[in-house]
């Protein structure tokens, strides 16, 4: 857990210390960000999301066990896929990368969810939720 946590903790740094939050943009703005692929994964919970709020910048990284974006290489027996985000209840963009900024949201309280979804655009009912307040 503790090899996770550092691994989180640099992602957020290194976006950090080369992204230029964008404040009053009309359109939010996804920017994928590599992560680190830990050597333990827990596979307890099916489904682990994790955010961070900086500005008006959240930090997200996601974890789905034997799931991999279909983009990207994957292990033969992984499920192949990608994750739906939808901000507000409206769908904003399939997601192909566990870890990502959403950029330039406005002030105010926003609902974020990421489902996940097979390569053949099937719900695999994994789905989590969480909420942002964005400061002026």
């Amino acid at each position: 857990m503790d090899k996770r946590m550092i691994g989180i903790a640099t992602v957020l740094m290194v976006a950090n210390g080369t992204m230029q939050p964008t404040f009053a943009a009309p359109e939010v703005e996804i920017e994928p960000i590599p992560v680190m692929q830990a050597d333990e994964q827990d596979t307890e919970k099916t489904f682990d999301v994790k955010h961070v709020v900086k500005a008006s910048d959240v930090y997200v990284e996601s974890y789905i066990p034997a799931f991999s974006f279909y983009r990207n290489q994957h292990q033969y027996n992984d499920t192949q896929g990608y994750l739906r985000l939808r901000i507000n209840g409206d769908d904003k963009k399939d997601i192909h990368q566990a870890a990502f900024i959403i950029k330039g949201l406005e002030a105010g309280d926003h609902t974020v969810e990421l489902e996940a979804y097979d390569e053949n655009d099937r719900a695999l009912g994994l789905k989590e939720t969480f909420s942002v307040s964005i400061l002026e």
